[in-house]
């Protein structure tokens, strides 16, 4: 029997590491003996009361509630180790780029069991992306319907979605980002969820990410995932959980300055598609009069700059300059790993990685000196982390978030404009 599915909550309970037998703290123990399970099993009943600290008696009941809901089973024949049962969640990630958007659908492990992409321009016509966006989230859902029952275990739990820059406090609405001035203030959570009968979820395409990088770690996790698409962002990862700020806006680095294209600049400009084109046109490199005018033209631009073998030390300096910010970011928070991913930075593959590699060595000759690699999960990382945030969110994980209107939001605060050049 399947468990009844609540509405996503807009509040999680705190506290990730240990548990309590205090009974008004019941779905937090539930929900990290889950999360236990879920990372790191075949888990079994003696080793999770060692893990967590709770009471055989609590871990016991715990998991007959679990296996009774249809989330975890026990092994065949493995000596009572319980296991997650992957299909028994689904959730939807969408992340909305200027020039493109991908859709997935993940189970419960954060595995992708559909995915869509769609090159669009969603610069100038919110209503006509977000029709085409809700077109797409039918596709992966596998079925025509607009919503079914929440107690149906086969329904998506709800619907994530990523934005590039700011989102305001109250999780309905897209800040300003710069680089889709129609969408400000825009309630997409409502518009999307009218469509798709599904809630919706607003989470940063940073964020997201890096949700994504640590929702399967069998551990927790210390590190920066860095964020290139047509933006730049980075969020950090500290034993596990990402830090989101005061307002859940936290992660905007792309103003540190940085020496790169012979002048000091700042890691946007020095990194942003659009600008690297530019200057590959004064270069030679890519022919005077290339269209422009949108984003989905940039995107083709960039992608051709990055396969021409003589843009190689371009694409190089870019990353060298990604590496001399990372530097700062690697000292200050003293995180051994760094993850990289979105459009710009895949596209510029193994040449862009192994200059921020270079630059980082440079910079910390004497360390910290952290792994440095592309996500694992290509350009889907983003869409498959916010679904990993609705799943988060669907089964109350504990996570130290702050109560607000959205998850992991605090109402009232300041939300930033990036100045971000652009011509679109």
């Amino acid at each position: 029997m399947s468990e009844p599915r609540q509405p996503l909550p807009d509040t999680v309970v705190q506290g990730r590491t240990g548990g309590t037998n205090l009974v008004r703290v019941g779905v937090q123990n539930r929900a990290l003996v889950l999360d236990l399970v879920r990372r790191r099993g075949p888990f079994a009943r003696a080793d999770l009361v060692r893990a967590t600290g709770l009471s055989a008696q609590t871990v016991s009941n715990i998991a007959a509630g679990l296996v009774g809901a249809g989330l975890v089973r026990e092994v065949p024949g493995g000596g009572r180790r319980l296991e997650v049962v992957a299909g028994s969640r689904s959730a939807i990630g969408v992340h909305l780029d200027p020039a493109h958007l991908v859709v997935v659908r993940t189970d419960l492990t954060g595995a992708v069991l559909a995915v869509e992409h769609v090159d669009l321009d969603a610069t100038d016509d919110p209503a006509r992306t977000l029709d085409t966006m809700a077109a797409a989230v039918r596709r992966v859902r596998g079925d025509g319907s607009r919503a079914r029952s929440r107690t149906d275990a086969s329904a998506p739990a709800g619907i994530g979605l990523a934005v590039p820059g700011s989102i305001d406090p109250d999780g309905v609405r897209m800040g300003t980002p710069a680089q889709l001035p129609a969408w400000w203030s825009l309630p997409v959570t409502d518009e999307l969820a009218a469509r798709t009968g599904l809630p919706v979820l607003l989470e940063k395409d940073g964020v997201a990410s890096a949700l994504g990088e640590v929702w399967a770690e069998p551990a927790a996790d210390d590190l920066v995932s860095v964020f290139l698409g047509h933006g730049i962002s980075a969020a950090t990862v500290a034993a596990g959980e990402v830090v989101r700020g005061a307002t859940g806006n936290a992660g905007e680095f792309g103003g540190m300055p940085v020496e790169a294209h012979g002048r000091w600049t700042e890691v946007w400009e020095a990194c942003q598609p659009l600008q690297q084109v530019r200057r590959a046109v004064t270069a030679g490199l890519l022919p005077a009069g290339i269209p422009l005018d949108r984003a989905t033209d940039v995107r083709r631009a960039f992608e051709r700059l990055c396969a021409t073998p003589a843009a190689a030390p371009l694409v190089a300096e870019a990353g060298a300059a990604l590496g001399s910010a990372l530097a700062h970011v690697v000292e200050l928070l003293d995180v051994p790993r760094v993850t990289i991913g979105g459009s710009a930075a895949l596209a510029g593959g193994d040449v862009f990685i192994e200059a921020v590699r270079e630059r980082l060595a440079v910079r910390l000759p004497q360390g910290p000196f952290p792994t440095v690699a592309a996500t694992a999960f290509g350009e889907a990382s983003v869409a498959r982390g916010v679904a990993c945030a609705v799943l988060r969110a669907d089964l109350a994980v504990p996570a130290p978030a702050v109560r607000g209107a959205g998850p992991g939001r605090r109402p009232g605060g300041p939300v930033h404009l990036r100045s971000i050049a652009h011509p679109w």
